[in-house]
């Protein structure tokens, strides 16, 4: 299952991930994620996600 997750950061610095939607295939995740325009973010494993063995969305930021 992949986890369809949103990146917010904010001016002062900090930064959120939010999760939109879980889905059963990458795939599914990918094609949501191209529909919906999200650029800052990503399809991630839920299981990653949710133990927190990931990178988190103050790495992907622009400031």
């Amino acid at each position: 299952m992949f986890a369809l997750v949103l990146f917010v950061c904010y001016l002062h610095g900090g930064c959120d991930d939010l999760v939109i939607e879980v889905f059963n295939t990458e795939a599914q995740c990918l094609s949501a994620m191209k529909e919906q325009r999200i650029r800052h973010g990503g399809c991630y494993p839920v299981e990653e996600f949710i133990s927190g063995f990931w990178n988190p969305a103050h790495e992907y930021s622009d400031f």
